[in-house]
């Protein structure tokens, strides 16, 4: 038997059975999750769930004391219904998130932090709603 067999009998050929099923078990898990969720329409619309759960902090973070906190999170609640209902516009919502995290989360080497007013905010609010479909 040469070295090379013997080798591949022994230790390698256990190690890459693990890593077989290992990877068997990872696409198997990952396809049960995909399914779960609605292919790939269910995974555009849990992206843009994920999208808004960062503007939302952002904006509430960074809220101008003329807007109420509650406001923001009334106006975000009605948002993720929307999105679990898939009754919005996800073109729409990213292009508005997109200007708004462009606009007001900009990370730069500047210490300048550029923090939205009351209008801009409850313009913001205004689009935000009009990307949900009634």
């Amino acid at each position: 038997m040469s070295l090379i067999a013997q080798k591949i009998s022994g230790c390698y050929r256990r190690v890459l059975l693990f890593l077989i099923i290992f990877v068997m078990v990872g696409i198997g898990a990952g396809a049960i999750i995909y399914n779960m969720m609605g292919g790939a329409e269910g995974l555009r619309y849990w992206t843009a769930s994920r999208a808004v759960v960062g503007t939302e902090k952002l904006l509430i973070g960074h809220r101008p004391d003329g807007i109420a906190k509650e406001t923001v999170e009334k106006q975000f609640e009605k948002v993720y219904e929307a999105i679990d209902n898939r009754l919005i516009d996800l073109k729409a919502l990213y292009a508005l998130i997109k200007s708004y995290q462009k606009e007001f989360n900009n990370p730069s080497l500047t210490p300048i932090e550029n923090k939205p007013s009351t209008p801009e905010v409850e313009e913001f609010l205004q689009n935000l709603d009009a990307t949900i479909f009634e």
